[in-house]
């Protein structure tokens, strides 16, 4: 048996293919980990947002209510291991109440976005006496 021979033109091939590859390979890998990451500050921020209108909706604009709701919004981003960018902002019109979430993300690529925003809009809800309702 004779041992293979190989054409002595391919050497450092595969250092070559190792150099321009593995740049390629993390570049990718990172960015689903950036996507990832995006994905789940979004799941926290809707959860947050969608917490702090129902806990709006159900109370009647007070302040103690507001600063309920913003305490609610802090412990839901905080137990979900992210961080709030601003205060939370909330808006009524037309019998909805909508509140507005930012929430900070890891940023593992420089040029991919590190904050998501999300909004909830709930119906506000109102008491009526029973002697006043129809």
């Amino acid at each position: 048996m004779k041992a293979a021979t190989f054409p002595s033109n391919d050497r450092g091939e595969t250092s070559i293919q190792v150099v321009l590859l593995v740049p390629i390979i993390l570049s990718v890998f990172f960015t689903c980990v950036h996507a990832a990451a995006l994905a789940h500050g979004g799941q926290v921020a809707s959860l947050a947002a969608m917490r702090g209108a129902q806990i709006s909706a159900a109370s009647n604009g007070s302040s103690d209510s507001n600063a309920l709701m913003k305490l609610e919004i802090q412990r839901s981003v905080q137990e979900m291991g992210n961080r709030l960018e601003s205060e939370p902002q909330l808006s009524v019109f037309q019998g909805n109440v909508q509140v507005t979430v930012r929430v900070l993300v890891p940023g593992v690529v420089p040029f991919l976005p590190t904050s998501v925003r999300r909004s909830a809009t709930v119906p506000a809800e109102r008491f009526i006496e029973e002697q006043d309702r129809q």
